[in-house]
C-alpha cells in the first residue's frame, strides 16, 4: 500500500507574514516565542526584521534548535546577526542552507599587499541575469585604506570582466 505524503498545516502566524506579489513560501518555522520564520524564493523573513534577501546572507548556521543568520558586510563577520530558537522547523534549515549556497555563483579569496585579504563574491539575484558583486575584507583589513581599496577594486574589475 502506498502512503501519501501529507503536508503539515501552515500555522496562521506563518500565513500572516506579508510576501511580495509572486513571492513563494518554500519553508517555514515557528520560534519558541511563537513568531514565524519564513523562507521564500527571494529571502528569509525573520521576526521583527523583515526579509533578508538570499544574496545578502553571508552565512547561515544550524545547531538544533537555533538557526543563526549573518548578513553580508564590507568586513567579514561584521554584519548584523540574528539567532532564532525554533520550536517547529521542519525543513527550514535545509532550505536556508540550499538557498544561501545557490546564491553564490563565484567566490575567490585573494591576499592583498602588504597585508590582509579580500573575498570577491558574485551573487545571483532572482530575476536578474547579471551577478551582484561584493567585496568582503578579512577581519583586520582596513577597507578604507586607499592602497587596499585600489587593489580590491582592480581584482573586482578583473572578476567582472572574466566572469560577467
Amino acid at each position: 500500500m502506498l502512503s501519501r505524503l501529507r503536508r503539515r498545516p501552515v500555522p496562521d502566524v506563518v500565513k500572516a507574514v506579508a510576501l511580495e506579489p509572486g513571492e513563494r513560501r518554500r519553508a517555514w518555522g515557528v520560534t519558541t516565542l511563537g513568531d514565524a520564520v519564513v523562507a521564500t524564493d527571494l529571502g528569509l523573513h525573520l521576526p521583527r526584521s523583515g526579509r533578508i534577501d538570499w544574496h545578502d546572507v553571508e552565512r547561515a548556521t544550524w545547531k538544533r534548535p537555533v538557526l543563526g543568520i549573518s548578513k553580508v558586510a564590507s568586513v567579514d563577520g561584521a554584519g548584523a546577526r540574528w539567532q532564532v530558537e525554533l520550536a517547529d522547523e521542519a525543513d527550514l534549515a535545509d532550505v536556508v542552507r540550499t538557498s544561501v549556497t545557490a546564491s553564490v555563483a563565484w567566490t575567490n579569496h585573494v591576499r592583498l599587499h602588504p597585508s590582509g585579504g579580500v573575498r570577491i563574491v558574485g551573487r545571483r539575484r532572482p530575476g536578474q541575469d547579471a551577478l551582484d558583486w561584493q567585496l568582503v575584507f578579512d577581519a583586520g583589513t582596513d577597507p578604507d585604506d586607499p592602497q587596499t581599496r585600489a587593489q580590491a577594486e582592480a581584482l573586482l574589475a578583473d572578476a567582472r570582466r572574466t566572469i560577467g
